[in-house]
């Protein structure tokens, strides 16, 4: 009798032990931070790492200057420039919050340009020269001269170009199981300048609502390429992937066919009436398919809130139109940009070039206010290719830019690379 009534009493403190939290799993799980100090080159990302974390509880991240390092939800902190910042961690658990940690973050500027081969990025001092005057590219009609909204070098400070990022996540470029994205749809909008309806591809972001406005990003695609050619390009996974670790803002992708004129079905043809066409889609964007976009969408306009960006032949327009409508454009980027922008003679054809080295460049009040990004794969040539004759080119006339050379050849895994550094800069 007595082993039963000690049995009992034995069992009634053990149970009144848990219900006061004596004997649980939390009890013996205390949150804490795998390491106190943090050092982080400007423009590149580190997780903060949590040992021993409650899977019940909410884990919140704080920084004491966003100028310094930012830190998205997930515990991902970026530098964005040189010093010191305090990343503050707390728990949240059963409505109880409580502080895991502090973590002391040095951001550090280490601008050293790597060598020739592995790539490089400039940022040339500003100039106060006089800017020559541009000269239009032959049959195609120019945007008035006169810019529709005041100059940003009168109302902006300068724009401050990030470093590269050249180690890129391994599937930066891939679905991720916990993240949310927009899908590719295809609209039609009609052309005043073919004539006929045209198919243009747009992505909006995954909780896209018309309470709110979105920048937009404009991305072209190469000579035998049309709306769907970025699609292999994963966009919408490079960019939502940036945005959900909160690197980059939520945008609109529109993916257009680039190839202005009535028969725009794609095809891989080398002659100056299928260059011609490209060319034409200068007038296409401006009148046609950006007013579509204005009144389709809801959109943040104003050059601070559009980019344009393109691959090959899309590269040599992104260049052409960015460069001739700097007003509308404050991001400019191409990658691995095709033939054309410079005099040349290739595949059978000659042309004189949209621009020549004077004309190569924006007007002063652009120039500061402005990025322009450049980029090409080593096996294509690299620092030989037409991008770096570009790059030669901005930095002969002092225009601030940004070039670089990454592995791979005239083909997505520059491109995309590309556009994930692209992405890490636009609307910020």
């Amino acid at each position: 009798m007595k082993k039963k009534v000690f049995r009992g009493i034995s069992f009634l403190l053990m149970a009144a032990m848990v219900c006061q939290g004596g004997i649980t799993a939390d009890a013996k799980t205390k949150a804490k931070l795998s390491v106190k100090k943090m050092s982080i080159n400007v423009g590149k990302t580190k997780k903060i790492k949590i040992a021993k974390k409650n899977k019940k509880a909410k884990y919140t991240f704080k920084s004491s200057n966003k100028k310094i390092a930012k830190v998205t939800s997930k515990g991902v902190v970026k530098a964005v420039k040189a010093g010191t910042a305090k990343i503050t961690v707390k728990e949240t658990y059963k409505k109880k919050t409580k502080k895991v940690g502090t973590i002391t973050v040095k951001a550090i500027d280490k601008r050293v340009l790597p060598p020739s081969k592995t790539g490089s990025a400039t940022q040339p001092p500003a100039q106060t020269a006089a800017v020559p005057t541009q000269t239009p590219p032959a049959n195609v009609s120019q945007p008035p001269a006169t810019a529709t909204e005041t100059p940003a070098a009168t109302t902006e400070p300068p724009l401050e170009l990030q470093p590269i990022t050249y180690d890129v996540p391994a599937d930066f470029d891939k679905k991720q199981g916990d993240v949310a994205y927009g899908k590719a749809v295809k609209k039609q909008y009609y052309s005043t300048t073919t004539g006929k309806k045209r198919n243009v591809n747009v992505i909006v972001p995954p909780d896209y609502t018309t309470e709110k406005e979105y920048p937009v990003l404009y991305l072209f695609h190469g000579i035998g390429g049309d709306e769907d050619e970025w699609l292999q390009g994963n966009p919408a996974y490079v960019v939502g992937n940036l945005v959900a670790e909160g690197l980059a803002k939520e945008m609109i992708i529109v993916i257009p066919n680039c190839r202005a004129r009535a028969n725009d079905k794609a095809v891989t043809e080398f002659s100056l009436e299928h260059y011609a066409a490209f060319d034409n889609f200068i007038n296409d964007l401006r009148d046609n398919l950006m007013p579509y976009i204005e009144e389709n969408y809801s959109i943040a306009t104003g050059r601070k809130n559009t980019a344009i960006a393109g691959l090959s032949m899309g590269g040599r327009e992104s260049l052409n139109i960015g460069l001739h409508m700097p007003e509308t454009f404050g991001y400019i980027a191409a990658f691995s940009p095709g033939f054309g922008v410079f005099a040349y003679e290739a595949n059978g054809v000659k042309e004189d070039g949209l621009f020549t080295e004077e004309t190569f460049r924006l007007p002063d009040e652009y120039k500061d206010h402005t990025l322009l990004m450049i980029n090409n794969g080593i096996s294509e040539g690299g620092e030989n290719a037409l991008g770096g004759q570009c790059h030669k080119v901005l930095e002969k006339n002092e225009m601030p830019h940004l070039f670089y050379v990454t592995e791979g050849g005239h083909d997505f895994k520059v491109w995309k690379h590309g556009l994930y550094n692209f992405a890490l800069q636009i609307f910020q």
